[in-house]
């Protein structure tokens, strides 16, 4: 169990130590925008479907700095019912010529909130923590946009967000 605990807390330092390191600006919390996104649709696979339960709600808000690098926190009710909260860093990169407002995004950060019977659901979740790596495609135009993010291999989240 401990040594499950200390490789759950390495890998999560190795996951993060990259957003840390890479700040161009004098201060990290420097940021260009405030990005607030909101969950619309949630689909969830695998076999296990009647464990599912609860209202399916979803928020985030991310600091987004000029240079795509953003970090942020997630509020959500997992696939379970239970309260849970994502911290995050991530990049952002955007596509140029006919595709200039697609983008993709790729964050790594710590999930909390997957308990009791269901804390083995998500994998090294030591001390209620687990690690996580969260991939994202989307659209936006303006202040406005549209994402489809990639919640492991059981569930696809479909957001809308604006620019506050």
């Amino acid at each position: 169990m401990i040594k499950k605990s200390i490789m759950t807390l390495a890998l999560s330092l190795v996951l993060l130590l990259p957003f840390s390191l890479h700040a161009k600006e004098k201060y990290w919390y420097n940021y260009d925008h405030l990005y607030f996104q909101t969950g619309t649709y949630f689909h969830f696979g695998g076999d296990d479907d009647k464990d599912y339960a609860g209202p399916r709600i979803f928020t985030s808000l991310e600091a987004v700095k000029a240079n795509n690098w953003l970090y942020g926190l997630s509020l959500f009710n997992n696939s379970f019912g239970q309260f849970s909260q994502y911290m995050y860093g991530g990049k952002s990169w955007n596509y140029h010529g006919n595709w200039q407002d697609f983008h993709t995004k790729v964050t790594m950060g710590l999930i909390h909130g997957y308990k009791d019977e269901f804390e083995d659901k998500i994998p090294l979740n030591d001390f209620g923590f687990a690690p996580a790596i969260i991939p994202s495609i989307g659209y936006k135009k303006n202040a406005f946009g549209f994402d489809t993010i990639l919640l492991g291999f059981n569930a696809v989240l479909f957001t809308i967000g604006m620019d506050i």
